[in-house]
């Protein structure tokens, strides 16, 4: 008998300790949004040397990658105008990195460029 309420206190305490784990998860508060900003035009968005000074509010990040050859010169004004609709009006590079790759179709190597943008909006 004693085995019995040792195995039935055991398994008391296991169903009340997930009880409690799956209401807890359950329990979570999603993170509030953050700031909107409206869309601004495309030449206030200005390309800055590095990050700036506080305060400054990240909107989001643009990735342009392509084979080395094959990026346009346009690859700015592509970065300029989903920064002004998306309401930053400071763009700055994170990071970027040129790197190769064989391309699965061909098996030739070619070099590719990642260039990671940080859209910033600063009061």
């Amino acid at each position: 008998m004693v085995n019995l309420q040792i195995v039935d206190g055991r398994f008391r305490w296991l169903l009340i300790s997930v009880t409690c784990l799956l209401l807890g998860a359950c329990a979570h508060k999603p993170a509030p949004a953050g700031p909107q900003y409206p869309a601004i035009p495309e030449a206030s968005v200005r390309l800055l040397a590095a990050a700036p000074e506080p305060p400054f509010a990240r909107l989001g990040v643009v990735t342009i990658q392509d084979r080395l050859e094959a990026m346009s010169g346009d690859t700015w004004s592509q970065v300029r105008t989903m920064a002004a609709q998306s309401g930053a009006n400071g763009v700055f590079v994170r990071q970027q990195k040129t790197f190769w790759y064989r391309d699965p179709r061909t098996r030739q190597r070619v070099k590719i460029q990642r260039t990671v943008y940080q859209l910033v909006y600063i009061p």
